[in-house]
């Protein structure tokens, strides 16, 4: 066999063995416990003040769903290496954006919820079952977010 063929055998094996790559998922869960569409938007290091990018439809959640998100970073890896050391969660009715354009959303703050959770926070928010591998971030708060920050506050509704 010539040295060349030999190369790219090897390489094709190499392949399909499964290699380890760098690009390992890393992922998280957004469940939407309300009786509405709701869709979430996130920034990990613009400030407070600064709205976001986002993908509707990439990011609705339907009503008594969940959503998973992957990434090939950790959240808290993320939000260590923000500006804030902070990762904001926004969540909007799907209704709202659809009636109003990004600068009233932004202008107006037409926002259901936001979330400024740390890295701590999100640890705080696996699953809780023995092997869990993801946090899992609900809409609206549920009790283990009392104590984080978030506007409105815990139980203002």
């Amino acid at each position: 066999m010539k040295t060349g063929s030999f190369i790219v055998s090897f390489l094709v094996v190499l392949m399909m063995t499964g290699c380890p790559t760098s690009h390992t998922p890393y992922c998280y869960s957004v469940i939407n416990n309300s009786k509405y569409p709701v869709v979430r938007g996130i920034i990990y290091s613009s400030g407070y003040d600064t709205m976001f990018n986002y993908k509707p439809a990439e990011n609705f959640i339907k009503p008594k769903t969940s959503r998973m998100i992957c990434d090939r970073y950790r959240l808290e890896d993320l939000i260590e290496r923000s500006t804030y050391k902070r990762c904001s969660f926004f969540f909007f009715h799907s209704d709202t954006l659809k009636k109003y354009p990004l600068e009233i959303l932004q202008r107006d703050y037409k926002i259901l919820q936001r979330y400024d959770l740390s890295s701590q926070d999100i640890l705080k928010l696996y699953d809780g079952k023995k092997g869990s591998t993801y946090p899992q971030i609900p809409y609206p708060p549920d009790e283990r977010m009392k104590d984080m920050k978030m506007w409105p506050p815990y139980g203002s509704e």
